[in-house]
């Protein structure tokens, strides 16, 4: 027996901690809606809450993390706070000898986002699919059908079981000696739970406005952390991520120096790499090429990429329908 469990249901969050348990690859930026803070509150206000699991009887099949908001022009606009709207599954559930969905479930998920997109009549769909094992999510499918269009986005992830040896040998040879450089020039500091504070995160952020301190909750409940490097006394990069205890996902990454001849990303960013894997996650996800800024980019020249430290190229999809 299948069944739907909205938001607003009182065993939602009981069931949805199950289904996260069992997604290694979810974000924990997907995790926010118990956020307490009175920032998160006053975000919410501007938010309806319409994320919902498909159930097989106690046990969580899908769950899909999705907000309704209108934008300054009052348009209806469906995604995630701000962000895009994503999907989860849970693979215990997954049909082992095919890798695929549950027929059973999938008609349930596809049924219940045909039934807000009627309810709510949205303006603007953005959605963000992460292909889970490979498999394209029945939520694309029905965006496809209704004139979506899916751009395809390229996630460089890392698996942090290697050892710290093996690590080093999967970079580039640039890569290598840009971090040996940084580990012996800059003073790089992990700042995470209770020791995170306000003037940590007033450096640096993502391009659509995300800053440290919209995370701070996030930081202090041990589900994110800073990588802040200074050159002679003076911030040269900020950097934050957040997990999950499996994985490990790059928020962003700025380089904030304007007098440096080279690039400072690259050590932070391994000190980052070998805190997730002291935090036992297994993979550390580099997420969209955005996160890394223009400013670096620039500085480093075409050598510069998530792929310089190893790892494999995973594709997403981001779904977008405009009415």
């Amino acid at each position: 027996m299948h069944a739907v469990i909205e938001n607003s249901d009182s065993s939602f969050f009981q069931y949805w901690d199950k289904l996260c348990a069992n997604d290694p690859v979810q974000s924990p930026i997907y995790m926010q809606q118990r956020d307490g803070s009175k920032s998160h509150r006053e975000t919410q206000q501007q938010f309806t809450d319409r994320s919902f699991l498909v159930m097989a009887a106690e046990e969580p099949v899908f769950g899909c993390s999705l907000t309704l908001h209108r934008d300054e022009q009052g348009r209806k606009c469906i995604g995630y706070f701000g962000r895009e709207a994503s999907s989860y599954t849970n693979h215990s559930t997954m049909q082992s000898s095919t890798n695929n969905f549950r027929p059973e479930a999938v008609r349930l998920l596809q049924s219940h986002i045909h039934q807000l997109i009627e309810e709510i009549q949205p303006h603007s769909i953005n959605y963000l699919d992460p292909v889970s094992c490979g498999v394209m999510s029945p939520v694309t499918q029905v965006l496809l059908e209704k004139g979506a269009t899916p751009i395809v986005q390229k996630a460089q992830v890392v698996d942090l079981s290697l050892s710290e040896t093996n690590l080093q040998r999967n970079m580039t040879k640039s890569c290598r000696g840009l971090v040996e450089w940084g580990r012996r020039n800059l003073e790089i500091e992990i700042v995470g739970g209770d020791r995170f504070d306000i003037s940590l995160g007033e450096h640096g952020g993502t391009a659509n406005g995300d800053s440290a301190l919209s995370f701070e909750s996030l930081i202090k409940k041990g589900n994110g952390f800073v990588a802040q490097a200074r050159y002679k006394d003076a911030i040269v990069s900020n950097s934050l991520f957040v997990h999950n205890n499996k994985t490990c996902h790059v928020v962003f990454a700025d380089d904030l120096s304007c007098s440096l001849d080279r690039p400072v990303l690259h050590a932070p960013i391994w000190q980052a790499m070998l805190h997730a894997k002291k935090l036992n996650c297994s993979q550390f996800d580099f997420g969209r090429a955005s996160g890394m800024r223009s400013a670096e980019a620039a500085k480093a020249g075409s050598d510069f990429a998530a792929a310089s430290f190893g790892g494999e190229s995973h594709s997403r999809l981001r779904v977008t329908l405009d009415r």
